[in-house]
């Protein structure tokens, strides 16, 4: 069987981070992050730009002009993208730095496998 992962993990925040490490690289973006509803980091895959700053504003950026001046200032003028998501009935954003404007569609169902137990996971337009 060919396996198409070659990294895994077993404990939850790696294999967490290896995803989104994997999915930046897919959407082209410089960084990927998962914050809570209160814009508290919970995972990254980047640690060469500040995501505890990118998730701080992620659920003020998805409520405001995603270009604002703060906002731009936070990813060093690359585009911001956060996309509301429901993980285990609870709100997060997967925030992005560059990249495309198409959220990770299997960003949902992957982050709930690896973080929860398997719920009804969507991502939010």
């Amino acid at each position: 069987m060919n396996e198409r992962r070659r990294e895994r993990s077993e404990v939850p925040a790696e294999a967490a981070r290896l995803y989104l490490q994997a999915a930046a690289r897919r959407g082209g973006y410089r960084a990927l992050g998962l914050a809570d509803a209160d814009g508290l980091l919970v995972v990254d895959n980047d640690p060469l730009v500040d995501m505890e700053a990118v998730a701080a504003i992620a659920p003020l950026a998805n409520h405001h002009d995603a270009e604002s001046g703060l906002l731009r200032l936070v990813t060093r003028g690359e585009p911001l993208r956060v996309w509301p998501m429901e993980l285990d009935g609870d709100a997060y954003y997967l925030a992005a730095v560059g990249g495309t404007e198409k959220a990770p569609a299997d960003a949902p169902a992957a982050l709930a496998r690896i973080l929860m137990r398997p719920s009804v996971v969507a991502l939010s337009a």
